[in-house]
This record gives C-alpha cells, sequence and structure tokens, in this order.
C-alpha cells in the first residue's frame, strides 16, 4: 500500500465510515489521531463537492496529511463527470502515516 494508492483511499473511506458512522461528527479521535473533516457543496447546471479531511497524529511519531475528495456531475446529475482523489504529508515520515493506517486496517479486521 502506498500513501494515494487504491488500496489507501479504500482503507481511509472504510476507516472514515466505521470512526464517524453518522457522517455528520466534524471533529473527532482515532487511536491517538486527530480527523477534521469538512465539505463544500455547490450544486448549479455544473456542481461540485469538495471533501477535506485532515488527520493529525498527535502522539509520537507525529504527522499530518491532508485527503481531498472531489466530485463534479454535469446537467445530470445522476452522472459524475469527475471523481478524484489526492493526498498531501504536511510534515512527519510517510512510512508513519501508512504504519498507523495499517495497525488501523488490523483493528477494523478485528472487529475494532
Amino acid at each position: 500500500m502506498r500513501l494515494g494508492d487504491r488500496k489507501f483511499f479504500n482503507l481511509f473511506a472504510r476507516l472514515a465510515s466505521e470512526t464517524n458512522p453518522d457522517h455528520d461528527v466534524v471533529e473527532w479521535k482515532v487511536a491517538g489521531a486527530n480527523w477534521r473533516r469538512q465539505r463544500h457543496v455547490y450544486w448549479s447546471q455544473i456542481s461540485f463537492q469538495v471533501e477535506t479531511h485532515e488527520i493529525r497524529c498527535v502522539t509520537r511519531p507525529s504527522w499530518a496529511f491532508i485527503l481531498v475528495h472531489e466530485i463534479w456531475w454535469g446537467e445530470d446529475r445522476r452522472k459524475v463527470i469527475r471523481n478524484a482523489q489526492w493526498t498531501h504529508l504536511q510534515h512527519g515520515a510517510r512510512r508513519d502515516v501508512l504504519s498507523w493506517f495499517g495497525e488501523r486496517e488490523r483493528d477494523l479486521d478485528n472487529g475494532m
């Protein structure tokens, strides 16, 4: 798994869903990390939604990164015309972020 590959994005979505099941909370904690989500939506003939997640691990080793998920629709809102995700490491080491996510994956597989 690499930061920003398909496996990472799938694990990220799974973890976000399991730790924020109502999708209503904008800030929560997961295993020593502070998680913040923001969503911006604009509806018109060309519509879009941008959702950002910022995760900051406050234990050692510390790290922080953001994940951005953007979705665009044309006039037919049933058809997505763009669906993109990307990540940016703000500070820390990629291996520490991936290690943390690997531990969370094991937690999820064991029923958290």
